[in-house]
């Protein structure tokens, strides 16, 4: 895969990822979930913007950004989706990291995909402490947690 391959893939599956997100947040709002949704669409809004970013970042290096998104699945269980994200973000992030290579000789590229790294592990360890939160208090009481403002 080439620099620029590379980059469109991700700008397409930031763009599917953050509608997936969107979707997955107004299905929670409409449950009452609205801690659990405001979380859910924070994330679905700095996907949008990062794929945003490879685009320019695209742009900037000549290239001409596709108009695609990568399909996601929409989940209406919240365990199973926030297992899906757990396990996107998992795959994603040695792929990410390994992709560092590719731009040794171009730094601005490499220090934005570094910060997407950090934004993924971040989103990786919501994702995980939330799923742990689940075992230990079940789904009800989590239930209960996610309800509200």
């Amino acid at each position: 895969m080439t620099k620029i391959e590379f980059l469109k893939s991700l700008a397409k599956g930031w763009f599917g990822n953050s509608q997936q997100h969107a979707i997955h947040a107004q299905l929670l709002k409409a449950r009452g979930l609205n801690k659990l949704a405001d979380k859910i669409m924070a994330e679905s809004d700095e996907e949008w913007d990062e794929a945003k970013e490879v685009n320019k970042r695209l742009i900037e290096l000549g290239e001409t950004p596709a108009v695609e998104l990568e399909p996601y699945p929409v989940i209406t269980d919240i365990k199973e989706m926030l297992e899906y994200d757990c396990k996107e973000s998992a795959e994603a992030l040695p792929m990410m990291s390994k992709s560092l290579a590719m731009f040794d000789d171009d730094y601005v590229t490499r220090a934005m995909i570094e910060k997407f790294i950090l934004d993924e592990q971040e989103h990786y360890n919501w994702v995980k402490g939330h799923l742990c939160l689940i075992n230990q208090i079940g789904m009800e009481n989590y239930i209960i947690e996610m309800l509200g403002d």
